[in-house]
């Protein structure tokens, strides 16, 4: 065994919660650049500023014992003494004797508690192996054949001298039995933790089983071992298992093994594509994850409508995952084209992200990526959120498509060459901003607008004919820089937002999904199998989702078997989207909200208040 001596940091007795420790009178402490706010003392960095707010400010010293701390930092003995001897008084601090006690194998070197030393610093102890005289001595007796006889027994003779050691390491046979049932999570491991495997239902019911375990409650793991309750100790072990079924680890390396292998698979079973590194034109380097199964690629291609988004939560660090999604008009439900995994969302990335995309899809299924504007069928309208980064990349895309044909006029401006259109008029011809998105931007805007020039902006998301558009225009560049924001810095947008300033007919703006909820619904069911996941976890994750979901649409067509009671028709979709809108009014109301709420051309007033008003359905 180890000893040390004394307990407790001088930053216990500074967070002490005893009252008799903390300073009755309310000054500034020592080195305050601020002055105390209303008595609450405050420290901030000399280099903080209002318009540099990155550095460092406490404002919960009253929680801190100020007079021994100041003690501290001015060595004044005398208080220093006094504060301490009151608080060994009361059981702990520096000069009240340490019981602290770690085994050989702990390897410890340092006591973790501050003591007042024989010199009279304060500093950590240190350990000092003691040389006990424990007089007990075992024998084992250990049969020819543990096959036959698979006891041991041990007899030991005379007391122990000492306290029992704890048990802090795992039996051999015991550490077996947790490593098969850590193993048969198989890819799961990738993002396993302790916790988590507390409340993975599989894990557990294994675990029972491995425990014989007839409880009403689950057992704990410490229930195996009494070193398992350490989730350090557990932690090491997943760890070792993972580094041994993930040799290359579990993000971007550990992916491009896993890209490796699915080539190897049967066509049908093939899902992570590639997983590749680009150099874009800025010199940086960002990678890309590819995932899609055939039958997504054919699902992607026969498209007519597309929408895409980007999701940040479902990966670790810098990774954010891309979706494509399309809507099945004659099944009503929505599905997913492809899912890749990438760490840049500027112009040039996506560009390189939608060239492999269908590059990929293209050897898959036979057939091209085709634009309604360009080659005269498939694509009609693409839906993105106000991502500037997508919109442009797709644009770009589509002058690389263009560029390829060679001298070939458009079908909308018969007097102009395809390969001459920039991506701005590319985008003009097929993409359209989502509706509640823009909603969503505008209304953070509040603080810095008035409820008038947020109608004028809203009033922009049209398929019709304004009425005053210059007049809207005028009242929104009163308001801000939102519309030059729109105009120069986002060329593409007022198109994508207001139909009668885009090429894409009426009835295409008419007839596609308005918004991008079917991808935001896609990230939400996706994210409820599990969120900041480690790349291979996000990989698997979404396979299972993925398979999942296309089975469900095979289901439908080959037997007619929908994945709900209710199947999804026109009429139930418009009805469950106006009782949305009800209860948003209703919760409006309920909180006493009187701004008004805008649902198209910045909201209709009603002439006798200026404000909507609330008609219940009766």
């Amino acid at each position: 065994m180890i000893l040390g001596s004394p307990v407790l940091t001088p930053m216990s007795l500074i967070l002490s919660p005893d009252p008799t420790l903390t300073n009755p009178r309310r000054r500034p402490p020592l080195g305050s650049s601020g002055t105390p706010d209303a008595g609450n003392r405050l420290e901030l960095c000399v280099h903080r500023k209002k318009t540099d707010r990155a550095h460092l400010i406490l404002r919960n010293l009253d929680e801190f014992d100020i007079v021994y701390f100041r003690a501290l930092l001015e060595n004044d003995s005398k208080i220093i003494h006094e504060r301490e001897e009151l608080a060994r008084q009361f059981g702990y601090g520096p000069r009240f004797p340490c019981s602290f006690t770690a085994p050989p194998s702990a390897r410890k070197e340092l006591c973790p508690h501050w003591h007042r030393s024989k010199s009279g610093k304060l500093e950590r102890g240190v350990l000092e192996r003691v040389k006990g005289d424990c007089a007990a001595t075992f024998d084992i007796y250990t049969p020819y054949n543990l096959e036959d006889c698979p006891r041991v027994v041990i007899i030991c003779r005379n007391p122990h001298s000492h306290a029992h050691p704890h048990p802090v390491k795992t039996p051999p046979p015991l550490l077996e039995v947790f490593r098969s049932l850590l193993l048969d999570l198989d890819w799961k491991l990738a993002d396993a933790t302790p916790r988590k495997l507390m409340i993975d239902s599989g894990f557990m019911a294994a675990f029972r089983r491995a425990l014989g375990w007839n409880k009403r409650f689950d057992p704990p793991l410490a229930a195996l071992h009494q070193s398992l309750g350490n989730m350090d100790h557990v932690r090491r072990y997943i760890d070792e298992l993972r580094f041994v079924l993930f040799p290359d680890g579990t993000g971007f390396e550990g992916a491009q093994l896993l890209a490796a292998q699915h080539r190897e698979l049967p066509e049908t079973e093939q899902y992570v594509r590639c997983a590749e590194t680009h150099t874009i034109e800025d010199g940086k380097t960002f990678h890309l994850v590819f995932c899609m199964g055939r039958s997504m690629s054919a699902l992607l291609l026969r498209s007519k409508h597309l929408s895409l988004d980007t999701a940040f939560k479902r990966l670790n660090g810098k990774w954010q995952e891309f979706e494509m999604e399309t809507w099945e008009l004659n099944r009503m439900k929505s599905g997913i084209g492809t899912r890749a995994f990438t760490t840049s969302q500027s112009a040039q990335a996506h560009l390189i992200l939608f060239t492999r995309i269908f590059e990929i899809a293209h050897a898959d299924t036979g057939i091209p990526c085709r634009f309604r504007h360009i080659h005269g069928q498939d694509y009609e309208l693409w839906i993105t959120d106000s991502h500037k980064g997508q919109a442009l990349g797709a644009g770009l895309f589509c002058q690389k498509l263009c560029s390829e044909l060679g001298d070939v006029y458009c079908p909308i401006e018969p007097t102009r060459l395809l390969r001459t259109l920039d991506p701005y008029e590319q985008l003009r011809r097929f993409l359209r901003f989502c509706t509640v998105h823009n909603k969503r931007n505008i209304d953070k805007l509040k603080p810095y607008t008035t409820q008038k020039v947020r109608n004028a902006m809203l009033s922009i998301s049209s398929s019709e004919e304004h009425p005053d558009l210059d007049g809207a225009f005028r009242t929104i560049s009163n308001g801000g820089p939102w519309l030059k924001d729109k105009q120069v810095g986002s060329k593409f947008a007022i198109p994508a937002l207001y139909q009668p300033a885009s090429l894409i007919p009426l009835e295409i703006w008419k007839s596609a999904p308005a918004t991008t909820n079917g991808n935001e619904q896609a990230h939400r069911n996706i994210n409820r199998d599990g969120v900041n996941l480690t790349m291979l976890g996000g990989i698997m994750r979404g396979m299972q989702y993925d398979v999942r979901a296309m089975e469900a649409l095979e289901l439908h067509s080959s037997d007619g078997i929908y994945s709900r009671d209710q199947t999804s028709t026109h009429f139930r979709r418009l009805q469950r989207s106006l009782n949305r809108h009800i209860i948003v009014q209703k919760r409006v109301i309920a909180t006493g909200d009187d701004t008004d709420v805008n649902f198209s051309r910045g909201g209709l007033k009603n002439p006798a208040t200026g404000k909507i008003r609330y008609v219940p359905l009766r």
